[in-house]
C-alpha cells in the first residue's frame, strides 16, 4: 500500500502555510508542564502556527495571549521560560491580569493617546485548558472542544500520568534539517528501533529481542486505505513497553505516576511524543515546524514531586536528558537523510501491515488539510 502523502507534502511552502492554518491555529497544542508556571508571574512562551504565544501566571490564574505588544508587535516576553511581569521590554508598556494595557510609560509627552484609547489597547488572548500536569491552548477564536481532538479516556491517562510531574525540569532546544512530520510519523513506528538505536535502548526493550522462527505469527495483510478510520482522536493515544530500567535509590525521593518498570509513551497529535521512564522521568518531545525543511525540537524533562531533598536532581535530569539526546540525534541523522533524498519524482512510501498508523495519521491529515 503506498503512502496517501507525497514528496512535495514535505517540501512544500504552500503546504506549510496550510499547516499553520488548518493543524497548528485550530487545533489544541502542548504549551508545556503546569509545574513550571506556580510561581508568581511566571511564563513560557511559544511558537505555534508562526504565531507567538506567551502562557503567564497572574494573579488571576493562567492566561495565554499571543506575544505581540499592542504597541509595536514587540514580543512581551522575550525568553522560553522566565518569572517577569506583563510588560513590553521594548517600550516599556504595561499589562494587567486579563492583557489590558495598564500604562503607557511617556503617555503624555511622547503619545498623546486619550484614555478612552488605551482602554481600547489589549493583548490578544488564546484559549488555554489546563489537563492534568499539562497545559494547552488553542490559537482559533471558536476553538473546538477538546473532547473532538482527544477521547475522554485519553485525557483522564493523561491528568493520571502528568499529575505527578513536580518542578525539578531541564529545557533544550536545538533545529533539524528536516520536516516536522518525520518526527511524529517516526515515533509512532516503533519498528525503526532496533535498527536505528541498536547502539542505544533496542538492546534494552525485550519485546525487541530476535524471535525464534515461527514464534511470532505472521502479519495479515495491510488494511486498504478506505477500511482506515479518519477519526482525528485515535491519533492521540499510549503505548507500553517492558524496559530493563535500572533501579536507582532517588527513585524513592520522587512521586511515581507507575509502579513498573516500562516504557511509556504519550502521543499527542500532531507534534507531541510525551515519554515516562520507570515511572519518574517524565518528557515532552516537541516537534515545531519552522520551513518545510527545518524543524525546532523542544525537549522539557522533569522529575516526579519531590518527596524528600533531592540535592542531585539538576545531575540527574542532565544526565537524561544527555542520554536522550544520544537517541534523538540517531533518529535526525535518518531525517535529514531522508528531507535531502526528497525531490519532485520521489514515489510514495510503500507500506506494510504494522504502518497502518502512519496511514491513519496521513489519511486524517489529508482531511484537516482539505477541511473548508
Amino acid at each position: 500500500m503506498h503512502s496517501i502523502l507525497a514528496s512535495t507534502d514535505y517540501t512544500s511552502p504552500e503546504v506549510l502555510v496550510g499547516e499553520e492554518r488548518r493543524l497548528f491555529r485550530r487545533l489544541w497544542i502542548l504549551a508545556g508542564f503546569r509545574s513550571l508556571l506556580d510561581a508568581p508571574d511566571a511564563f513560557v512562551t511559544h511558537r505555534i502556527g508562526g504565531i507567538p504565544v506567551v502562557v503567564q501566571n497572574t494573579a488571576d490564574g493562567l492566561k495565554a495571549f499571543v506575544n505581540q505588544c499592542a504597541h509595536r508587535q514587540s514580543p512581551v516576553q522575550n525568553a522560553d521560560f522566565g518569572q517577569r511581569r506583563l510588560a513590553c521590554p521594548y517600550h516599556g508598556w504595561v499589562y494587567d491580569d486579563a492583557g489590558r494595557v495598564k500604562s503607557v510609560p511617556g503617555n503624555e509627552a511622547n503619545y498623546g493617546f486619550a484614555a478612552g484609547t488605551i482602554a481600547t489597547l489589549h493583548l490578544k488572548p488564546v484559549a488555554l485548558r489546563v489537563v492534568g500536569g499539562l497545559v494547552f491552548v488553542n490559537l482559533d477564536s471558536d476553538p473546538m472542544p477538546i473532547d473532538e481532538q482527544f477521547h475522554g479516556p485519553f485525557l483522564e491517562r493523561l491528568e493520571a500520568v502528568t499529575g505527578v510531574v513536580g518542578d525539578d525540569a531541564l529545557f533544550a532546544k536545538f533545529d533539524g534539517a528536516y520536516n516536522w512530520k518525520l518526527n511524529f510519523e517516526n515515533v509512532i513506528d516503533w519498528n525503526h528501533v532496533p535498527f536505528v538505536h541498536a547502539s542505544s535502548f533496542a538492546s534494552l526493550m525485550p519485546t525487541l529481542r530476535p524471535a525464534a522462527p515461527g514464534e511470532r505469527p505472521a502479519s495479515p495483510p495491510p488494511v486498504p486505505d478506505d477500511a482506515i478510520e479518519d477519526d482525528l482522536r485515535e491519533l492521540s493515544y499510549e503505548a507500553r513497553a517492558p524496559f530493563d530500567f535500572q533501579a536507582w535509590p532517588w527513585h524513592e525521593a520522587v512521586e511515581r505516576c507507575t509502579e513498573t518498570g516500562e516504557y511509556l509513551n504519550l502521543f499527542i497529535y500532531p507534534n507531541v511524543n510525551y515519554v515516562v521512564m520507570a515511572g519518574v522521568v517524565h518528557l515532552i518531545q516537541q516537534f515545531c515546524p519552522i520551513t518545510p525543511d527545518r524543524t525546532e525540537v523542544r525537549l522539557t524533562m522533569a522529575l516526579g514531586r519531590r518527596k524528600q531533598r533531592l540535592p542531585a536532581a539538576p545531575a540527574i535530569l542532565w544526565g537524561q536528558l544527555k542520554a536522550e539526546k544520544r537517541v534523538i540525534d540517531e533518529d535526525v541523522a535518518v531525517f535529514e537523510g531522508l528531507q535531502r533524498g526528497f525531490h519532485d519524482g520521489t514515489p510514495r512510501a510503500y507500506h506494510g501491515a504494522y504502518e497502518y498508523r502512519l496511514r491513519r495519521v496521513a489519511k486524517v491529515y489529508r482531511r484537516l488539510m482539505e477541511a473548508a
